[in-house]
């Protein structure tokens, strides 16, 4: 058991950072004992990140370094101190305290037992612990991993707060020093160059040569897959979408249809395809190295042993898989590369570009294979935030009902009688949206078929519904075993009543239906009855229209008119079926994109 499984057994927060170092395990344990754990810029912009978003005055000057012999809290004093030193193994250090205001109030306890026991309302624990393994002789795996709890739901919800304006620069700091850690101790730079990987022969004239490493707590096969479905025309790269996936988001899910990859194969890496690299070498679950020959005065991808043009840009990217447990694997990312003189400032820029891609590559790639995925990305966050901002104004625009009711159709059509109407004859009031999409149906009804909080969600503003405990991932793929049947219950909330699948015709349309009970309205209870049609029409070769119908007629009790009435649930209405019906367009249209590609 490690000491922080004692400190905090059951964080609300965990974050790990994990580093080998090609030094012996006594040499590491001396430097973190007894040295600098962080040049004294990062500590300074440590301890300044502290006091944010409060600001600073009144507070005390950050320290000029950070170690361990220097880390004491007393009564007078408290803060931070050595919780537990297990030598040549960990080092766990401690804290309790109110951290998102500026004054940071801590409160002392004298060991490591009474901060665990502590459980007066109001504060939160934090701990940190530096572990080190030894790999081989000459090498030792570095983890410093954080952990955060809380006495009560006040203070979690003031660090969370806190800490979503905090935690990405406190990330960039950790992994800094750790960097900054690995450099001191080692020359890591000199080590990773003399580290043989496969490929490496393939292009024996590198004028440049950057290598990445990672520990993931997986097998080699479990991370494979996750690599072989890599490409634009595939599962992306998990990188920075924005620049290697032209916006679109790297695959979250394993696809079987790109789990074959063969030697000679090439995949896009950018998205019209002009670029593109070839499989050189495979060797499953351990070795994938891709490259490519390219000329810089001509569009597209030459063969990766053509000769080379007068202008050229050569590389090879290999992904070495080394087992270091039963339970984990070694990540090695090494990109080479040979260019003409023509291609120097292209190098000189693109060097640092890339180094940040495959960092943020290797941690998510991390994610996936260890299933530690955050439900919502920073993506999601500012869609639902814009979500957000659009049903407030809806809410405080309400002469603009009238048009909401029918975006995306002509008010006759919506007008019109659709399937499944006379569940709900004479509805309090309604929705019919649509929206068209530049594919077949037969494309589209696959994306609609699998809607449900308890299958694809809706994809609509996912983090909002995640804010209402909706526990919903949009799916990005299709999954044939989300499919609708008739008879099947329909989860608008995994806490709510679900409606019925009730009737469909397969491959244009299906209606889920949710009704009062005869002793709700017996009793005068809240009760509403509603309808939920889906439709998708061919209107064209290669284009069609979904519908979103929506009938609901409540009761006149208030608090069913509150839950369930038009004026609260319209114009959110609104907004999410809006989002929604963009959502299925753009994954429909981005999959005919593929297909066609």
């Amino acid at each position: 058991m490690r000491a922080l499984d004692c400190l905090v057994p059951a964080p609300r927060l965990r974050e790990l950072d994990e580093l080998e170092i090609p030094a012996p395990l006594v040499h590491v344990w001396e430097a973190l004992r007894e040295g600098e754990l962080a040049p004294a810029p990062l500590v300074r912009a440590l301890f300044a990140l502290r006091t944010l978003p409060e600001g600073t005055a009144g507070t005390e000057p950050a320290p000029a370094s950070l170690r361990i012999d220097t880390l004491h809290s007393t009564p007078a004093r408290p803060g931070f101190q050595l919780l537990v030193e297990l030598p040549r193994r960990e080092l766990a250090v401690g804290a309790i305290g109110q951290v998102w205001k500026a004054q940071l109030p801590f409160v002392h306890v004298a060991d490591a037992d009474a901060f665990a026991a502590y459980a007066e309302a109001g504060f939160v624990k934090v701990a940190w612990a530096l572990q080190v393994e030894a790999l081989r002789p000459e090498a030792t795996r570095v983890a410093l991993e954080l952990r955060v709890d809380a006495t009560d739901e006040a203070a979690w919800s003031a660090f969370s707060h806190y800490f979503l304006v905090i935690g990405p620069a406190s990330r960039f700091i950790r992994r800094a020093a750790l960097s900054a850690l690995a450099h001191k101790l080692a020359n890591a730079q000199r080590g990773r160059r003399e580290l043989v990987l496969p490929g490496d022969e393939l292009l024996a004239d590198a004028q440049a040569e950057i290598t990445h490493e990672i520990s993931i707590q997986a097998t080699p096969a479990r991370i494979w897959p996750w690599l072989v479905q890599m490409g634009c025309d595939r599962a992306g790269f998990y990188g920075l979408d924005a620049l290697d996936h032209a916006g679109a988001r790297s695959a979250r899910e394993l696809r079987p249809e790109w789990q074959k990859l063969e030697v000679g194969q090439t995949v896009k890496v950018t998205p019209d395809g002009r670029a593109q690299l070839e499989v050189l070498q495979l060797d499953a679950p351990h070795t994938l190295v891709l490259g490519g020959l390219f000329d810089t005065k001509q569009p597209g991808t030459l063969r990766f042993t053509q000769a080379r043009p007068e202008a050229f840009w050569h590389v090879t990217w290999t992904f070495s898989l080394r087992s270091e447990s039963t339970s984990s694997t070694r990540v090695y990312v090494r990109a080479r590369a040979a260019f003409s003189a023509h291609s120097a400032l292209h190098a000189a820029w693109i060097r640092p570009v890339h180094w940040l891609m495959e960092k943020v590559q290797l941690q998510n790639l991390r994610a996936r294979a260890e299933g530690t995925l955050a439900r919502d990305d920073t993506r999601d966050v500012i869609d639902g935030a814009f979500g957000g901002i659009r049903i407030a104004l809806e809410l405080l625009a309400p002469f603009r009902r009238s048009k909401q009711v029918h975006w995306g159709l002509d008010a006759t059509v919506a007008q019109a009688k659709f399937p499944g109407d006379e569940r709900v004859g004479t509805p309090d009031w309604s929705w019919t949206h649509a929206i068209e999409v530049d594919a077949n149906a037969a494309q589209v009804w696959p994306w609609v078929a699998q809607l449900g909080a308890n299958r694809a969600g809706f994809y609509s503003y996912q983090w909002l519904e995640n804010l209402a405990g909706s526990d919903i991932r949009n799916a990005n793929e299709i999954h044939p075993e989300w499919q609708v049947r008739l008879g099947d219950a329909f989860f608008l909330h995994p806490k709510a009543r679900p409606l019925e699948v009730v009737a469909m015709e397969p491959g244009r349309w299906f209606l889920v239906y949710g009704g009062s009970r005869g002793t709700e309205h017996a009793a005068k209870r809240p009760w509403a009855c509603m309808s939920w049609l889906f439709a998708v029409e061919q209107t064209g070769p290669g284009h069609c229209r979904v519908i979103s119908r929506f009938r609901c007629t409540v009761s006149r009790h208030v608090l069913s008119q509150l839950l369930f009435g038009p004026r609260l649930m319209q114009p959110i209405g609104f907004a999410m079926d809006r989002r929604m019906l963009l959502g299925i367009r753009e994954r429909a249209e981005h999959q005919r994109a593929l297909q066609l590609g």
